[in-house]
Formats: structure tokens, sequence, C-alpha cells
């Protein structure tokens, strides 16, 4: 039988409740909808039903959570174990700012009626429906207004899991907990995918299928062009923290963009998918010849060299410091986490025009700049 490239029929077992309450074994068939470059994910059409899987990033053998979604005013039947969530959601408390920005984007504003963390939401539509009342602050991701929550008729929260974490007395209420575990998916075409389950939750699937093709579409062609570069300059990134310099590992989302972009990154070697905590002595050991240093920072001023400089003394023996190749990027008064992770292309973009500046001479810079 032929099969279409992207959906394909499987055979997938749940276990259903019957109606005294006990549970039992059905075979049910389903097609899968195809997820190209997100590995944590996996969502299956059913007759009446979606079922939507996300699997632990810490322990990949096992089921982070399920979910059932339905659509509003079908008939719930013969339904698979997992939380049900009727879609399209139409109250959602959202607590992290970067789903803020993707639910946005998919002109999906009002279906959110609750922030978390509003300190750190920077949308100035969020902003200014929280002053209106459209949508309630609902406190601290961590420790939220839980009575404002139920008294919003909440109907969904959007949150992110972290390992070996609860959620409290939210657990306890019987609003769907959605855990978003896109961050730790270790490809930046991964992570940005799951836009097309956000879509499934609001109603927007469209929308998010053609906003995602348009990023991977864009993502593919600067990878390729930079491929090609001839040279490629070494790299490392970002600064001190305290008593830590945290660079990306080389299988992380970071370390794979900045090689996408057609540079060595120095610290490519090290395995880890997330950041690897160094001391300065190894940051300086492997990366002070390095020719171009990316910097993130949050400051209410910009970085200088001279504050970068006066900050750590050190700083200043690097070669790209004695040779002006740092470049900036203020997440205080730029808007890079809520922005990058469904749009890597753009960053993309950025770091071929600083390490390839003949291969896209027309880009304009978006996330970063050169220190002054």
């Amino acid at each position: 039988m032929h099969k279409h490239p992207t959906i394909w029929l499987i055979c997938i077992t749940f276990l259903l409740c019957s109606c005294g309450g006990g549970k039992r074994v059905v075979q049910v068939e389903g097609d899968s909808i195809h997820f190209k470059y997100a590995k944590l994910i996996r969502v299956y059409k059913l007759q009446n039903c979606r079922v939507v899987e996300i699997k632990n990033p810490w322990r990949p053998n096992e089921i982070l959570s399920r979910y059932v979604l339905v659509k509003r005013g079908t008939k719930e039947h013969n339904l698979p174990t997992g939380v049900v969530i009727r879609t399209p959601l139409q109250r959602l408390t959202v607590f992290t700012s970067v789903h803020c920005s993707a639910l946005n984007e998919l002109h999906a504003m009002d279906n959110i009626k609750g922030v978390c963390d509003l300190d750190y939401i920077e949308q100035p539509e969020i902003i200014q429906r929280v002053k209106t009342g459209r949508i309630r602050n609902m406190g601290n991701a961590l420790n939220p207004n839980v009575e404002l929550i139920m008294s919003g008729n909440t109907d969904g929260m959007l949150v992110s899991p972290f390992e070996k974490s609860g959620y409290g007395v939210l657990e306890r209420t019987s609003i769907p907990l959605i855990e978003c575990a896109d961050y730790m998916e270790n490809s930046a075409l991964g992570r940005a995918e799951w836009i097309r389950f956000l879509g499934m939750l609001v109603g927007r699937e469209n929308e998010a299928d053609s906003l995602f093709n348009k990023v991977e579409q864009n993502y593919r062609h600067l990878a390729a062009l930079a491929a090609n570069a001839k040279v490629k300059p070494t790299i490392f990134c970002d600064c001190m923290m305290g008593a830590a310099w945290y660079q990306p590992g080389g299988q992380s989302t970071m370390g794979k963009l900045y090689m996408d972009a057609g540079a060595r990154y120095i610290f490519s070697d090290y395995s880890e998918s997330g950041s690897v905590r160094l001391s300065f002595e190894t940051v300086y050991n492997k990366a002070h010849d390095a020719q171009i240093w990316m910097l993130k920072y949050g400051r209410n001023q910009d970085y200088t060299y001279s504050s970068l400089q006066k900050e750590k003394a050190q700083y200043a023996n690097f070669t790209a410091f004695k040779k002006r190749r740092i470049y900036g990027c203020n997440t205080l008064k730029v808007p890079f986490f809520d922005n990058e992770p469904f749009h890597p292309d753009v960053f993309l973009a950025d770091a071929i025009k600083i390490f390839h500046p003949e291969l896209l001479p027309n880009h304009k810079l978006v996330f970063f700049k050169s220190l002054q």
C-alpha cells in the first residue's frame, strides 16, 4: 500500500476507561501526524479525538504527559486515557513569555485570559490588555494565584516542565496543565515546530503549519548558504555569571545554530544538549584565540568594551576583544528569548551576517550588534 510521506497509518494501544471505572486495553487505529524535527512530541489522530504524547526529556523511555484533544461540542465516548482538553482553548493562562509571543503570532491573543511573570513579558499588547483587565496577572509562575486562575474559568494552563518539579495545588484542580517541553528539544527546528501543537490547542492549526513551513524553508536555505563558506571562524559566547561561565553544549540548540551558521564553535566537543558550567580558566584556555565572541546579556546599559573590561579585566586578553569582534544582544532591550525559539531562522541570518557578511550583504542585524 502506498503511504503518504508525512502521515502513516499505525496501530496504537491505549488504556480506556470503562463505564465501571476500571481500565481495559483496546487496540485503536489512528493516523500519526508527522513532526519532522521535534522529537519530544507525538500526535495521533483518532476518529473522535487527537492524542498527544509528550516524551519525558529526562527519562527518554517514559511519557511525561498524555493529552486527549476533543473538539468542543463533540460527544466524548471511549476516549483513551489522558488529560482531556476541549479545543479550541478559549481561556488560557500562560506561564511563559515565549508562549505568549507564539500565540500572538498565531493571532490567538484573544485566547489568553491570564499570564504569569508579567514583569518578564515585553509584548505591548499583553501589557495593554492587563492594564485594561482583558488579561489577568496571575502572579509568579512558581507561586501563582490559584484562586484567581480558578475564578477566571481557565480552561488550560501552558507551563514549562522542569526535572523533578511539581505544580503544587495546581495539580489538584480540574484545569488541564499542558507541559510544553519545547525548550528541551535539541535542534532549533525541533523547538520551532512546537508551534504546530500550540496551533492545535487554539484552533489555529493551518496558521501554525504555514508559519513553521516558512521558518523551515528560510532556515534550510540559510544553512545551505553557510555550508558553502570557505572559511569558518572560531567562536564562543556569553560571559561570567557569578563564579561560572556557561557555554552551550555541542548538542544544544544554540551550539548547533552556531555550527549551522558556518562557524567552528569552540565548545562543540562537549556532548551536552544543555549549557555546560565552566570556570573562567577553562573557557580562556580553549577560547582565548577565538575570532568572534557572541555575547547575550541583560543590562540596563549596553555593554561597551570599556564596561566589559571594567567588569572583568581578563576579558581584554581574549583575541576577539583585542580585535573588536564582539557582538552583543541585550536581552532587556531586544526580545531575544521571546522571538528566537520560534524564529531560529532570524538568529541564523544574524549569525551568518556576522560570520560571513559577504553571504548576506543586505541583511540588517535583528538581535545582535557590534560592541562599541
